[in-house]
């Protein structure tokens, strides 16, 4: 299908979507102004009309993204996407060029991580074009037990495997600019070597097939840049995380459909889970820095949806391929670890506005961009619309009591408002319905008919009751990005770990109290007239419960053994997932030994480490430490590892010379010279769990 067809149908596409958000949006704007005709206007009632538009607006756009991906579904599919060119029918002649599949991590767990490296080097060999891709582990990690772990299981995988020469690790001595920084210094270091490279978070995973067609893709469509696909959430076990990935499965599809079905070759990067060709991104893709005051805040936190907007500048096309299978991640595990998530999301979203009017910016990147700052932006315009709301009510209510008679008050209703919040159910419910009827062919794979529309169910209520709960949290984050607060990059929890019921009361106890004052306040000033504001009222009541009872372990695998909230890959596991659910029973009370001693008692983790960090030349001969690293090198040899903190500990281990003479010292020096813990240490050796899994292979 020629280009000049495509172009065509996305122009026109576009112009459907803007003008019908825009007469959505204008339609209800008119029945809100038609609503207050007739009536004295109060100042909250001028913010109520100004921020209508805002939130009806981000209502009318998710209606119609879903609306356009229904439609393709019906139809079976977009005919002008890439993945629907003729290229398919010759797709297995299509030679393949080298690739790097790239996995960052920061303080990972590194079974998780090896265990999947695993999985998808075995699904790429039965292929049969392994040869065609090499794997790279870029790591970050500034926790010095996970950095031994991380060497120790790159030399398992490549003596496992026989991969030497083919996966290869990285340490960065210096993490700057954290992830996209670390894909940075890849492309520096390696990006010559490679035509693409795939990108995967700590959590993500590829089938073997869908790597190698995602590749035979870009080469048979040289004017592509970027090929996202559209991950299906996995491995849920908490009933939090199994709602999520059920919503995922059931809904979250159409929506993207619906996206690429506006966007099209201007599409969406998520940053993972996805091919990228490597030579324009390094040429066109260097971030920007931001100009604001303060150093800190000038580096761009959400690097994907920038690169996929400069990518698409550079003249590439960006698409999303919402149907193919074989890519999964992994989702929060609790409404806890979630909140740390959007936390660092709305820091970088919110920066995106310094490229919403940039030159040169495709409309389908400006719309991305206009959805990501608004899913965070909404929160405060909703809150400040529903305070405003209720007091231009209880000023209506004050005056009507005092100047207007019985006849007054009956012509004061209108029946716009009732018709307008009719409107806006239908917006927001209708998707569902829409992604529900998507679904209902395979809904054996769901667990069946019956359980598909139960666990529909119990995901809305549990929607309804965490939407207001977010919406007072990322009001905050708002607030915190505006107000220049640093936002830290941490490890994000993929743990399926429970919360206490403590925890949540000190994090989410706030919002009780707030929901009990609010409702008596409204009961006391609103009358009948607050009972629209009793589901947020209730939402904030419960909140504690919810994020309690909802990352139970025992609940959502309770509710899977019984068929509910059921994904299809749950149905017909992929041979990619296995063994990626880490300590599957209780978890464990007992925390493990340290790891990055081994790297000074136990000559095979001391050799693997010194062949990983580059050596630098020195002035002495090695046979003492460091001058600078001297007087901590006897505190740790006579007060023991916990007297080090964790910047001391990486000091030392980044330099060889004083891991190989203190390798001798601990090793030679009499036992009233040493620390007590070093003994303990040094019989570990033998028996730590850790090194009998990566460095005893048979």
């Amino acid at each position: 299908m020629s280009n000049s067809f495509s172009e065509t149908a996305a122009a026109t596409r576009r112009t459907l979507f803007t003008g019908g958000s825009i007469l959505l949006t204008a339609t209800g704007f008119a029945l809100l102004l038609h609503s207050y005709s007739g009536q004295s206007l109060f100042w909250p009632d001028y913010i109520v009309i100004a921020l209508f538009p805002l939130i009806f607006g981000q209502i009318a756009i998710g209606f119609l993204l879903a609306l356009f991906g229904f439609w393709d579904w019906v139809r079976g599919g977009d005919p002008f996407h890439l993945m629907r060119r003729p290229w398919r029918e010759r797709e297995d002649t299509i030679p393949l060029a080298a690739t790097a599949i790239v996995i960052p991590v920061f303080n990972e767990e590194v079974e998780r991580v090896s265990q999947g490296i695993e999985n998808m080097w075995n699904s790429l060999t039965k292929t049969g074009q392994i040869g065609h891709f090499d794997f790279y582990l870029c790591s970050d990690s500034n926790d010095p037990d996970h950095w031994i772990e991380e060497e120790c299981a790159w030399l398992y995988l490549c003596q496992k495997l026989d991969a030497f020469g083919k996966i290869f690790y990285r340490k960065r001595r210096h993490p700057i600019n954290t992830k996209s920084g670390n894909i940075a210094d890849f492309c520096r270091r390696w990006g010559k070597r490679y035509r693409y490279m795939i990108i995967l978070d700590a959590d993500s995973v590829m089938s073997g097939p869908t790597m190698v067609r995602l590749v035979r893709a870009m080469e048979a469509n040289p004017e592509v840049g970027i090929l996202q696909t559209q991950p299906s959430m996995v491995l849920g076990q908490s009933l939090f995380r199994r709602v999520l990935q059920f919503s995922n499965a059931v809904y979250g599809r159409i929506f993207a459909q619906g996206c690429s079905s506006v966007q099209m070759s201007s599409g969406s990067y998520w940053g993972h889970n996805a091919v990228i060709r490597i030579a324009p991104f390094i040429e066109h893709c260097d971030l920007p820095i931001l100009p604001v005051p303060d150093p800190r805040r000038r580096h761009v936190l959400s690097h994907d949806t920038v690169e996929a907007a400069l990518m698409q500048r550079a003249g590439y096309e960006v698409w999303v391929a919402y149907d193919e299978p074989g890519t999964y991640e992994e989702g929060p595990p609790n409404m806890s670890d979630m909140l740390k998530r959007d936390q660092r999301w709305c820091a970088g979203n919110l920066q995106h506005f310094w490229f919403l009017f940039a030159r040169g910016i495709e409309m389908g990147n400006r719309l991305q961009i206009w959805i990501g700052l608004m899913a965070y932006l909404c929160s405060p315009i909703w809150l400040t619309f529903l305070v405003a709301g209720s007091l231009g009510a209880y000023d209506r209510a004050r005056f009507l009591a005092f100047s207007a008679g019985p006849e007054d008050l009956g012509a004061s209703q209108h029946p716009e408002a009732p018709f307008l919040f009719i409107t806006t159910m239908v917006f927001l419910f209708l998707p569902r319905l829409l992604g529900i009827a998507s679904s209902l062919p395979q809904a054996k794979r769901f667990g069946g008919l019956f359980r598909l529309l139960v666990s529909v169910a119990v995901e809305t209520v549990v929607s309804v009751l965490t939407a207001p709960v977010l919406m007072l949290f990322h009001t905050f984050f708002v607030l915190q990005a505006v107000l220049g607060w640093q936002i830290k990059w941490t490890t994000q929890n993929r743990a399926d770990t429970g919360l206490s019921i403590f925890h949540c009361l000190k994090l989410f106890g706030w919002q009780s109290i707030l929901g009990i004052a609010g409702q008596f306040l409204a009961w006391s000033y609103l009358g009948l007239n607050s009972f629209w504001l009793t589901p947020i009222f209730i939402a904030w009541l419960f909140a504690p419960l919810t994020a309690w009872v909802t990352s139970w372990r025992s609940l959502g695998l309770g509710l899977r053994a019984w068929g509910f909230f059921l994904i299809p890959e749950e149905a017909n596991p992929p041979a990619e997932l296995d063994g990626l659910v880490i300590n599957d029973g209780e978890e464990q009370s007992q925390t493990p030994a340290s790891l990055w001693p081994q790297a000074l008692l136990c000559p095979y983790v001391q050799a693997v480490h010194l062949s990983m960090v580059r050596h630098r030349s020195s002035s002495h001969s090695g046979i003492i430490p460091a001058p600078s690293l001297a007087k901590l090198s006897q505190r740790l040899i006579q007060q023991g590892p916990a007297a080090l903190e964790r910047k001391e500990i990486l000091r030392l281990l980044w330099n060889t010379e004083t891991v190989f003479w203190l390798h001798g010292e601990l090793w030679s020096r009499p036992d009233a010279l040493l620390h007590s813990s070093w003994r303990a240490l040094q019989s570990d050796s033998g028996k730590n769990s850790l090194l009998r899994q990566y460095l005893l292979v048979e």
